[in-house]
C-alpha cells in the first residue's frame, strides 16, 4: 500500500527542540514525506549537528519585526499538510498567529519538548500561549497527554483532553553514546580536558555543572549553589575538586553565570577550583565524576549514562529524577557537603526503567508521527 505522502514543515528556535526535530524529519522521509525545516538561533546548530543542511534559516535580530518574520514563513507553509513549532520562544506565539492566516488549511501543532509540567524560567508561560493558540499539543513525555499541563505552578493551561496527543519521544540513544564513551575513552578525554585548559591533573574529581538560560537560574539557582559551597562546614573537604561551569549554549552571549562565577572566586578564593567549559556537553559528561543541574530537559540523560547526578538550587524542582529519588537533592552547604560523600555510588538499580517510565517513552513514536501525518 503506497503511504500517503504530504509536505511536513518543523519551525524551531530552540536548541532541544531541533535536537528532536532532526530525528523526526529522518522518520518522515523515510516514510515518504517532503519535509521543510524552518530554523533559527541555536536550533541551526543543533540541525546541523544532525547532518541536516538543506535548512531554511531565518533571523529575529534584523530589522523585521517577528510579526513580519512569521508571516513569511506562514505563507511558505501553507500548503503543508502539518506545521509543527516548538514552544519555548515567544516568536513562536507570533507565528501560531501567522499560520492562523496565511496557512488555514494545514494542521498545526504545538510541540512540547520538555517532559516536565512545568518548566520554570518562563517556558511554561511562553509555551501555554503557544499551544492555546494551536490546534494540537504534541507531547514528547507522552505521560503529559494525560496530565494537567501547568503555564505557573499553581495555574493549569486550559487545554482539552483530545487537542493533546503523547508522542513517546527522548534521545535516550545519547546518554547511551555516553555511557560507551565513558567505558572506552575516559582516560584519554580527561588527559586532553587538563591539556586544553593547562590545568594539572591531581587526581581530582570532576563535578560538571550543567547551566540554564533563563531568569530562575541566573538569579535563583546558581547564586545558590555559589553559596552552598561558600557555606561548606569544612572547605577543605573541596580541595580535591575541579567544578566545570558548562554553560548553556544560549547564556555564552551574556555570560551572567560567568560574571557570577568570577566574582564569587574573587571574594572566595581558589577552593574549590573552578573552570569553564570549552568542551561539547557531551564530552564534558564523558570525564564528569558528577553532573549537578538544577533544572534542564537533559537530566535524564545523567542517569542514562551512568553518572551520579546532584540536582542543587534555591529550592527542589520536582522533575523526573527527584520523583523517582534518582538523584541526590542539594539546599544547603551541609547538604552539598553529604552529597560529596556520595559521588562513589551508582545510579541505583532500575533507574533505566524508571527514567523511561517517567519520560513516557514509546517505542512506536514513529507510528504517532506516521498518524499524524494521515
Amino acid at each position: 500500500m503506497a503511504i500517503f505522502q504530504s509536505i511536513i514543515c518543523l519551525i524551531a528556535c530552540h536548541g532541544g527542540a531541533a535536537n528532536h526535530f532532526a530525528v523526526f524529519a529522518k522518520a518522515l522521509e523515510e516514510q515518504g514525506h517532503t519535509v521543510e525545516i524552518y530554523a533559527t538561533g541555536p536550533a541551526i546548530k543543533k540541525f546541523q549537528q544532525h547532518h541536516i543542511t538543506n535548512i531554511h534559516m531565518f533571523s529575529l535580530e534584523e530589522g523585521d519585526t517577528n510579526e513580519e518574520v512569521a508571516a513569511r514563513i506562514a505563507a511558505k507553509c501553507a500548503k503543508a499538510a502539518i506545521v509543527i513549532t516548538d514552544v519555548g520562544h515567544a516568536f513562536a506565539i507570533c507565528l501560531q498567529d501567522a499560520l492562523l492566516k496565511n496557512a488555514p488549511k494545514s494542521l498545526k501543532i504545538a510541540y512540547y519538548d520538555n517532559p516536565e509540567s512545568y518548566v520554570p524560567g518562563g517556558y511554561s508561560a511562553i509555551a501555554s500561549k503557544v499551544m492555546q493558540k494551536a490546534q494540537k499539543s504534541l507531547f514528547a513525555n507522552a505521560n503529559l497527554a494525560k496530565l494537567p499541563i501547568y503555564e505557573t505552578p499553581s495555574k493549569q493551561v486550559p487545554l482539552q483532553d483530545a487537542d493533546k496527543i503523547g508522542l513517546g519521544y527522548y534521545p535516550a540513544s545519547q546518554g547511551e553514546k555516553i555511557a560507551e564513551k565513558r567505558d572506552t575513552t575516559y582516560s584519554a578525554m580527561r588527559r586532553r580536558f587538563f591539556m586544553d585548559t593547562k590545568l594539572q591533573d591531581t587526581g581530582q574529581k570532576i563535578l560538571v555543572y550543567t547551566g540554564g538560560n533563563n531568569t530562575e537560574y541566573f538569579e535563583k539557582a546558581f547564586p545558590a549553589f555559589l553559596q552552598y559551597i561558600a557555606d561548606l562546614p569544612n572547605k577543605q573537604d573541596m580541595k580535591n575538586i575541579l567544578i566545570v561551569l558548562q554553560q548553556h549554549p544560549g547564556a555564552k552571549a551574556k555570560n551572567i553565570d560567568r560574571k557570577l562565577l568570577e566574582d564569587w572566586m574573587q571574594q572566595n578564593g581558589s577552593i574549590p577550583q573552578f573552570c569553564i567549559s570549552s568542551m561539547s556537553t557531551d564530552d564534558a559528561l564523558v570525564i564528569a565524576d558528577a553532573a549537578l543541574y538544577y533544572q534542564t530537559s537533559m537530566a535524564p540523560q545523567f542517569v542514562i549514562a551512568g553518572i551520579p547526578t546532584v540536582q542543587v538550587g534555591h529550592e527542589i524542582y520536582q522533575d523526573v529524577l527527584v520523583k523517582n529519588q534518582l538523584c541526590v537533592c542539594v539546599n544547603s552547604g551541609k547538604d552539598f557537603a553529604g552529597a560529596l560523600e556520595s559521588l562513589q555510588k551508582k545510579p541505583v538499580a532500575g533507574s533505566l526503567f524508571a527514567v523511561k517510565q517517567g519520560l513516557g517513552m514509546r517505542d512506536d513514536w514513529a507510528e504517532v508521527l506516521k498518524n499524524l501525518a494521515k
